[in-house]
């Protein structure tokens, strides 16, 4: 049976397709067969994309002069990933309250939580940067928003969610254990230090640069009693490191969760 005229035009928009979204230089086809490892789309922009591979250090400016870097991309893959997750908890969890669902995503959105997904991604290897060296942990997951962005311009909502659900929320996000993981340690035992009628509090000081691998010391006291103490490179860690310890050494002897 002939193959119908309009059949044929259509097979030959796809083919033209394929040939003008060709990548045109060995560098550019590198980069597009490794977006396309990860992310499981044909990248129709490479200059997006390349866009959001760029570390302000490069000091890369268009024709206006503006600079060319990831930031205002990761800005709009922050407000991708707030989105879709959002409507996915919604889903998830029809009984959850307003506040536990907030609690949700603000684990599976959080910059630790990221920065391994972007790690196991290896979206370092497509960075362009004039520093070599103390980039960070935050780079990877400033590039797995950029990333998101990125996606969301070049081919859109539907597939920017796919890619959200597939490739972050399916391989690396057990939403089962969820409901069952702890936020912060140091949030929790504030909230039950309250609940009880107990006095908590956290006291943190600078090391001044004794060691520097652990730069703040946090102790945690209940009732004016020290606890524990732990030590760590910044105020947040310290505190966040000495709570959950806390919370071992207190729970077998104060029950939080009666």
């Amino acid at each position: 049976m002939p193959v119908s005229f309009s059949k044929k035009l259509a097979n030959l928009n796809v083919n033209f397709l394929k040939y003008i979204l060709r990548p045109s230089n060995i560098n550019d086809k590198i980069f597009f067969r490794g977006l396309k490892k990860i992310t499981s789309l044909n990248p129709a922009n490479l200059e997006i994309y390349q866009k959001a591979f760029t570390h302000r250090s490069s000091n890369l400016k268009d024709d206006d002069g503006n600079l060319i870097n990831f930031e205002r991309l990761e800005f709009l893959g922050d407000s991708m990933l707030s989105i879709v997750i959002s409507a996915l908890l919604f889903e998830t969890f029809p009984e959850a309250k307003e506040g536990t669902l907030t609690k949700y995503r603000a684990k599976i959105v959080s910059r630790e939580n990221l920065n391994i997904i972007g790690e196991k991604l290896s979206l370092i290897q497509f960075l362009d940067t004039e520093i070599k060296l103390n980039l960070g942990n935050n780079i990877h997951g400033n590039l797995l928003e950029a990333l998101v962005g990125a996606i969301f311009i070049d081919r859109g909502y539907k597939k920017c969610k796919g890619f959200i659900l597939r490739r972050i929320v399916r391989d690396y996000v057990d939403l089962n254990k969820l409901q069952y993981s702890i936020l912060s340690y140091k949030g929790l035992i504030l909230e039950w230090g309250q609940k009880n009628k107990r006095i908590v509090q956290f006291k943190t000081n600078s090391d001044e640069g004794l060691d520097p691998k652990f730069n703040y010391t946090t102790g945690v006291y209940l009732n004016e009693k020290l606890i524990v103490k732990a030590r760590e490179i910044s105020k947040k860690k310290s505190e966040e490191k000495a709570a959950r310890r806390a919370y071992y050494a207190m729970n077998i002897k104060y029950k939080f969760d009666e």
